[in-house]
């Protein structure tokens, strides 16, 4: 088991806008290897269609975007169906709109969304199948990457030659290595979580409440761009940070307060999430000094171990965790993660959460850190760049 990395600390070299006197991202480039990553990876799978109705998905695949549900929604798209040759389809609550924006996408090929927990709406996608892939989807290999009890009938029944299989597998596979420009997007979503972040720890004092801190999080990040958030946004404190509680309340922070938050914004797609500790009023007591060291130790234990050539099994067995972290790219919490379940191996351009296991005592606070990094060659790139609190 090779340990022996290196830990590169990188920001992001430019801002959101598209400019004319420096290359940035190449938004065609990065649709066009997204499209071929999802075909390489149908090919590896032997598959002929694949039916994506979760959102990160059909956007990763097609360009496609729409609002972001708080729920999970299986009606009003995007759903993308892409076949292994040929043109694919979409299916958006806005096909017009689509239509005129999405010029990679023939205009005749998007449709109107239906509600694919209901029988009689799968049953007209089913019928639009036909009509837009002819016979071939009869027998075709399908893969589809989330299931409603409706569509496992449905489709069933009316496609019964047709072989359908897991399709989030493959999805995972075709992301799980980012291309250069996810990465770059990546790094400007960071770069927008960090404004917001210092944007809240701008008002961190005695009376502010927790969703005042993620109000002016979600302001700052805003009027940056971001296109949603990575979640409804940690802010724990107080009490409330040991046992660690993973939403924000109306509580008012006191003096003294340990005071976690955890964001994320979203550029382009693509998400960042990080998270520090801070000790309102910026008087730690000794015992507070004590815990924020122990869990800045076990964050940068954690970073300094993660690599190429290395499974996640083999570092939390090492390190006694059941987990690193978890897995983010244009999904906030996707596949692959670091668990002591994850047998895989680590390769160049893989990108991680890393979460350091919070840590806390009654009466004197909690602590919980969380960075963002790419495996590199060597080792790590750290570009989550905001510092810990230790004193």
């Amino acid at each position: 088991m090779t340990l022996d990395t290196s830990i590169v600390r990188s920001a992001s070299p430019f801002g959101p806008m598209q400019t004319d006197w420096e290359t940035r991202i190449d938004m065609d480039r990065l649709r066009t290897q997204r499209l071929q990553k999802t075909r390489d990876a149908m090919a590896s799978a032997e598959l002929d269609f694949m039916i994506e109705l979760r959102m990160e998905n059909a956007r990763y695949s097609t360009g496609i975007k729409r609002l972001y549900w708080p729920t999970i929604q299986l009606g009003g798209g995007p759903l993308a169906v892409i076949a292994a040759q040929g043109d694919s389809a979409i299916w958006i609550i806005d096909p017009d709109y689509a239509a005129q924006n999405v010029p990679w996408v023939p205009d005749d090929r998007f449709h109107t969304p239906y509600q694919m927990d209901m029988a009689q709406d799968v049953n007209s996608f089913v019928d639009d199948l036909l009509h837009y892939f002819g016979p071939a989807i009869e027998t075709a290999r399908i893969g589809v990457d989330i299931w409603s009890p409706a569509m496992f009938d449905v489709l069933r029944t009316r496609l019964p030659r047709a072989t359908f299989v897991n399709g989030q597998e493959v999805m995972l596979s075709a992301r799980r290595i980012k291309t250069v420009d996810e990465i770059r997007a990546m790094k400007v979503a960071y770069a927008i979580s960090e404004a917001g972040m210092q944007a809240a720890v701008d008002i961190l004092r005695p009376g502010v409440r927790e969703c005042e801190l993620v109000g002016e999080c979600f302001r700052a990040m805003w009027d940056l761009g971001t296109e949603t958030t990575q979640c409804s946004e940690v802010v724990n404190s107080g009490p409330g940070a040991h046992p660690y509680r993973r939403f924000h309340s109306d509580r008012i922070v006191q003096h003294g307060d340990m005071v976690n938050m955890d964001f994320g914004g979203c550029f382009s797609g693509y998400f960042g999430d990080y998270c520090r500790t801070f000790v309102c009023g910026g008087r730690p007591t000794q015992a507070q000094v004590d815990l924020l060291k122990r869990g800045y130790d076990l964050q940068m234990e954690q970073l300094a171990v993660l690599g190429p050539g290395v499974t996640p099994a083999q570092l939390c067995a090492k390190l006694g965790r059941k987990t690193l972290g978890h897995g983010i790219g244009i999904s906030a919490f996707e596949g692959p993660h670091l668990r002591a379940t994850d047998d895989y191996e680590l390769q160049p351009g893989m990108t991680f959460s890393v979460t350091s296991p919070p840590i806390g005592e009654p009466g004197v606070g909690g602590t919980h850190l969380e960075d963002e990094i790419v495996i590199t060659e060597t080792g790590i790139d750290l570009y989550s760049t905001y510092p810990y609190t230790l004193g």
